[in-house]
């Protein structure tokens, strides 16, 4: 099989094809390797591996693989590569869990060498770093910097407080005493983790020095609720005014402040002059993230500086518009002007994560036309999809009303219904609306072929469980909308529907099949799932992602899960990436019995789908070792049940710090701002409530 004339059809080819690739010639094609494996999904990307391996063995074929391919080589055939050197991993892309097996690999063969790991840094322990002599440490804290992608909060945290601890050595006022030359060994990243205590207790004479690592810092790396934060900023806005009022503060030192212009309190902007103010909220427009707590007050003082929104030009809504886009109604109230949507559309572009109010906005501009306030009153309640507007919305089509939905003409519907069903997250009316369009275009669901079948992909969804049963799908396509929303009845029927219509039973699935059908494993019966082969679940596991299941399945995918890698208090930190949300299938003694070192690899999106009961077992020290990101998914009814002693140790996740550490922070401060007041005033009212009830 000529690789290179695959390229333009990849997509459809179907598994059994792939099965069949001959490795040598493959492999004799790098570069038509690596261009077919981008356009593969992941269920074909196994199947084709699958095939590989029935001609060579994981130590010849897994260092000749694309970076495609390599991300759906599960733990199992890794440690069949039998990796022994650093130089075997260096250049490659690895998945978390790789990641983990391979720095656990190297640390066990005494072959740790942080400047050399690149991906595999991600799979770093605290324990590693602990480990770690004096005399390396300085190497790995550089490691650690020098390659974010790959770092964690935790890594990060860890990498410092190992540092500090080795730089305290030497004396102990360190940081207190700490000279020019000093501060600036220690990586920027790193010295974001100083304890708020040492941050307020840095000479005056390193500011310069300071000042020039925090515009340099890369402040994502640490929690978003850690102390550290508002030290470094009092801290730099003490170098910048000498000690001397904010009024002093000039438009010049605004840069100097690097990231920590973005944690600037309302109490703090009050205090400057209006001119610097007005360039401060210029420079807060680039933040990727402002404080929760502070957002409401800030978006007061912007419309006190420049005025209500809905007045705003095209030059205010440039350089300020950004500090709005997390408020639906100051967003909403922006002018409906011609120019203001491609302004927003650029904002857009340049964030990670836009908000849904941006989004919202967006789509109401594209979809209102410019006339008088009377006309466009009109057309907002007339408004209708049309062909164009679909295919200039993209997923943004999710803000129709099911309203609007209902008057998109069939024609329109038939134009554009791959686009519409690209949407995962349609609500139950929309959806009601979208699969009558769907039968009014196509004929009754019990007549769609499996072309239909494709186009619909999510729009799927609004139809009966009994029409799901009977769908027309080839295990081949299964994979393209297993990623829609399905409720756990539907993926029920669909299991079947599959089932029946490729003539599976559960015992028939292979790898390639269970990666296919990702979360639509949830819909196999708890006999079903016992059935399955343990094998193949080990090499499918690590490449179906986001599987979310009642808890009745999760627990018997659980079951599978410790017939294939043993009890859970042995699981070791790949395993647990692997297992992803699986983990919340476990009963509370199991997960009571994990070891506290693997919950940093534990997925945020498991967090919440463990029972508030079960959740509430968790040690101490399991809680502290969360992390930052997985600790902020904890949901209010599994916080009710915890302890104080637990919660504490839930808010050491969250920071970074333990209590006395916080507690550290707000000492020595000579002034309380109106944010830390409710703080500081809650423990005295609760101590003068105990005095009058003695």
């Amino acid at each position: 099989m000529e690789l290179m004339k695959l390229q333009p059809v990849a997509e459809g080819l179907p598994n059994c094809i792939l099965k069949q690739v001959k490795a040598v010639e493959v492999l004799n094609e790098p570069e038509g390797l690596k261009n077919i494996s981008k356009r593969l999904s992941r269920g074909q990307l196994m199947a084709m591996l699958v095939g590989m391996l029935k001609e060579m063995h994981p130590p010849e074929l897994v260092p000749k693989l694309s970076s495609q391919l390599l991300n759906v080589v599960s733990i199992n055939i890794l440690a069949d590569a039998n990796v022994t050197s650093l130089d075997q991993v260096t250049n490659k892309t690895w998945t978390l869990s790789q990641a983990a097996y391979l720095a656990k690999k190297m640390a066990d063969l005494k072959k740790l060498q942080f400047r050399k790991m690149r991906s595999v840094l991600q799979g770093i322990t605290c324990k590693m770093i602990n480990e770690v002599p004096d005399s390396g440490v300085m190497e790995m804290a550089l490691a650690m910097t020098e390659y974010p992608e790959w770092r964690s909060k935790v890594q990060a945290g860890c990498a410092a407080k190992k540092l500090f601890a080795t730089l305290v050595k030497k004396r102990a006022d360190y940081f207190k005493t700490i000279t020019e030359q000093e501060l600036d060994m220690i990586p920027s990243d790193l010295l974001l983790h100083l304890l708020p205590s040492d941050v307020d207790d840095l000479p005056s004479s390193v500011c310069p020095i300071f000042l020039d690592k925090m515009e340099e810092a890369n402040i994502s790396s640490l929690p978003l609720n850690s102390p550290s934060r508002p030290a470094l900023t009092k801290k730099a806005l003490f170098c910048l005014t000498n000690g001397t009022d904010l009024s002093s503060l000039t438009s010049g030192d605004l840069p100097k402040l690097g990231p920590l212009v973005c944690e600037l309190q309302p109490s703090q902007l009050r205090l400057m002059n209006p001119d610097v103010l007005n360039s401060t909220f210029q420079e807060m427009a680039s933040c990727k993230h402002i404080p929760q707590q502070y957002r409401a007050d800030i978006i007061k003082m912007v419309h006190q500086t420049f005025g209500n929104s809905s007045d705003w030009t095209e030059d205010t809504v440039e350089s300020v518009g950004p500090l709005l886009l997390c408020d639906k109604f100051a967003t909403s109230a922006l002018p409906n002007k011609p120019w203001l949507k491609d302004v927003l559309h650029y904002m857009k572009s340049q964030s990670s994560d836009p908000s849904d109010a941006l989004k919202k906005k967006i789509f109401a501009l594209t979809t209102t036309t410019t006339a008088s306030n009377a006309t466009r009153k009109k057309r907002e309640i007339m408004r209708e999809p049309t062909g164009n507007l679909i295919q200039q919305l993209g997923m943004d089509n999710v803000y129709w009303s099911a309203g609007e939905l209902d008057k998109m003409s069939n024609s329109t519907f038939l134009a554009t219904v791959e686009i519409l069903g690209e949407i995962p997250n349609y609500s139950a009316d929309q959806l009601a609306v979208l699969s009558k369009k769907a039968t009014e275009a196509f004929g009754p669901v019990s007549q769609m072929n499996e072309s239909v079948v494709i186009q619909l992909e999510c729009i799927n969804q609004g139809f009966s469980n009994s029409h799901l049963e009977n769908l027309p799908l080839p295990m081949d396509i299964v994979e393209r909308i297993s990623r829609c929303g399905w409720t756990q009845s539907q993926m029920e029927s669909l299991w079947r529907g599959i089932a029946k219509y490729n003539n599976l039973t559960a015992q028939q699935l292979g790898a390639a099949d269970m990666v296919s059908l990702n979360r639509l494993i949830c819909g196999l019966s708890s006999g079903e799932i016992r059935q399955l082969n343990i094998s193949a679940f080990k090499r499918a596991v690590a490449s179906m992602d986001g599987i979310k299941c009642s808890f009745q399945s999760l627990q018997q995918l659980k079951t599978l899960a410790v017939a294939a890698f043993g009890k859970p208090g042995t699981w070791t930190e790949p395993q647990v990436v692997d297992l992803g949300n699986i983990l919340a299938g476990l009963v509370a003694s199991e997960l009571a019995s994990l070891d506290p070192s693997v919950f940093p690899f534990v997925s945020r999106t498991c967090i919440p789908l463990i029972p508030p009961n079960n959740f509430a077992v968790l040690s101490v020290a399991q809680l502290e070792a969360l992390g930052p990101d997985s600790a902020v998914m904890v949901t209010t009814e599994q916080r009710d049940l915890l302890n104080n002693e637990q919660l504490t140790a839930l808010e050491t996740a969250l920071t970074g710090f333990r209590q006395e550490a916080q507690r550290a922070s707000q000492s020595g401060a000579p002034s309380l701002s109106a944010e830390g007041l409710t703080a500081f005033t809650k423990p005295l009212l609760l101590l003068l409530i105990g005095f009058l009830l003695l």
